[in-house]
């Protein structure tokens, strides 16, 4: 009887952590934001990121590129509020513009 029940419990665990693991879910899309456009390293950078995350993941993590800080209107020093704020997944950027915001990025 005890067997019984330590190999239900262990399958109901088994089951969950299936469940959970496949229940991970991604958003459609996530928004990369550059200082720079793709004719420059940093721009010609994102875009291999993104597209080694897609083959990596099957498809299921997408990065779109937005170069020249497109989504905050190519002010680079509001790139970082942006990320605070949600409009911008992630971002390739200069420290110089994040130092006012973290400290630490001020190193010389």
């Amino acid at each position: 009887m005890l067997r019984r029940t330590f190999l239900a419990a262990t399958a109901a665990c088994m089951l969950i952590a299936v469940g959970a693991a496949e229940a991970q879910s991604y958003r459609a899309e996530y928004r990369l934001s550059t200082v720079l456009g793709t004719a420059f390293p940093w721009g010609q950078a994102g875009e291999r990121w993104a597209a080694l995350v897609k083959e990596k993941t099957q498809g299921r993590v997408n990065i779109k590129l937005y170069p020249g800080t497109s989504l905050v209107g190519g002010d680079q020093t509001r790139e970082f509020t942006a990320i605070r704020q949600g409009v911008i997944d992630l971002a390739i950027g200069s420290t110089i513009n994040w130092s006012p915001q973290i400290r630490e990025l001020n190193l010389f």
